[in-house]
């Protein structure tokens, strides 16, 4: 443990159970923004704001000669779920137990976003100690609206409150759980609804009319059993999947009446090599061989939208869509927080991710190189009883202070003394 988290570890961790004592569900994120506004306001640096949809930001400037680094997390969490099955915790009111911080979203993902604060304040803090000024800007934020799986915040951060601000980003760093891996790079992830369409009659002469249930059958089976679908596995990213989540078919319910509209969602996880027109070509492939033994066959294939609103009234229409995402092992900022993390006697390796995050935003959409750390165990997100070893939180802290230190060139010991 460095010098600079051993001393500042009580506060630390009292930071830590503030965020997730303050309950942040999506779209309910204001009272951990603002603590942690407030935070920001205390550290010397050139900016801390809330921009138009909520995210939280903070941020040191540097000279201009580069690089420009961004700090990323999301400060929402998933509801609690079964009260009962927490036993004898509380999801916000977080305690430490044989070694444990229980709390909910301290996983996914606040051990990430109060390591990478702590990171941001240990930096800032030795500026105002020495005088110096970074080679470039980095900047902290605390994202909202990840958990829907539509990266509203990020969407948001990236678009409008960067240009408004002029910031400027070279690298990304996300500090989802990930176990300690250098994770670069993840599979893709789109929603996909998939309808069809019918003739309604009574349902005591249905072969009058055109079950649209009955014509989304064969496209089921061809989902689940066909060969339309590549599910060749991507050589780094691993395993590609589909599967069907809902189902749903309009009249419904006890009307005698056969349905005219059926409705599936489709959970879809892809490789780098596929792309959104890909993945919708399938389904004409499937519609096309459905038609030739259902000529009244009538089916369409989009993705998923939904309109989002944040806590601070911005709405936007969002896609449900997470594209895939790499970068090379020996990208520079890769390499340097390898040999930054074993520096510090952490055994980092090198890992690629199968859920959604923020990277697809930064690293497939804007082309920004991105990567994920935090010492936080990713099995543990989503449960009752969420919880992380407590010596997870510490590598986490330990891990960026000595990450921001090597790619700023600030020698280790500053923060070992």
């Amino acid at each position: 443990m460095l010098k600079i988290v051993q001393n500042t570890y009580d506060e630390y961790i009292e930071f830590t159970k503030k965020i997730v004592s303050l309950k942040s569900l999506p779209c309910d994120e204001k009272d951990c923004a603002e603590y942690i506004l407030s935070e920001l306001k205390k550290l010397p640096i050139d900016d801390a704001f809330i921009d138009g949809c909520g995210n939280v930001v903070g941020v040191i400037r540097g000279t201009g000669e580069g690089p420009n680094i961004l700090l990323n997390g999301h400060i929402d969490v998933v509801p609690e779920g079964t009260l009962e099955k927490w036993g004898e915790f509380k999801p916000y009111e977080p305690v430490i137990v044989d070694g444990y911080f229980y709390g909910r979203g301290i996983a996914d993902m606040k051990a990430g976003v109060a390591a990478t604060f702590w990171g941001f304040k240990a930096i800032a803090e030795y500026l105002q100690a020495t005088g110096q000024k970074l080679s470039g800007d980095l900047i902290y934020t605390g994202v909202v609206q990840e958990e829907p799986a539509e990266m509203f915040g990020m969407k948001y951060f990236m678009e409008k409150t960067m240009p408004e601000k002029d910031l400027k980003c070279d690298f990304v760093f996300i500090a989802e759980p990930t176990d300690g891996r250098v994770v670069i790079g993840q599979r893709g992830k789109i929603e996909l609804v998939c309808k069809t369409y019918g003739k309604s009659v009574h349902s005591s002469a249905p072969q009058f009319g055109v079950n649209a249930l009955q014509l989304m059958n064969p496209v089921i089976a061809e989902i689940f059993e066909g060969d339309t679908i590549n599910l060749d596995p991507d050589p780094y990213l691993g395993n590609t999947c589909i599967t069907i989540t809902n189902i749903g078919v309009k009249p419904g319910g006890n009307l005698s009446t056969v349905p005219d509209y059926c409705e599936i969602a489709i959970d879809r996880r892809y490789s780098t090599a596929m792309t959104e027109e890909d993945l919708l070509n399938e389904f004409h492939t499937i519609f096309a061989k459905v038609k030739e033994k259902y000529p009244e066959f009538e089916g369409t294939i989009e993705p998923r939208y939904f309109e989002e609103t944040s806590w601070t009234g911005y709405t936007e229409k969002i896609k449900k869509w997470h594209p895939a995402w790499r970068i090379e092992r020996d990208n520079e900022f890769v390499v340097k927080t390898f040999e930054a993390l074993e520096g510090i006697g952490q055994k980092p390796v090198e890992g690629y991710m199968v859920g959604g995050t923020d990277g697809s935003m930064s690293c497939a959409i804007h082309g920004i190189p991105s990567l994920l750390f935090c010492n936080a165990s990713g099995a543990l997100c989503h449960q009752e009883q969420e919880r992380i070893l407590v010596s997870e939180l510490i590598d986490s802290y330990d891990g960026y202070v000595a990450i921001l230190a090597k790619i700023y060139g600030i020698d280790i010991a500053e923060f070992d003394k």
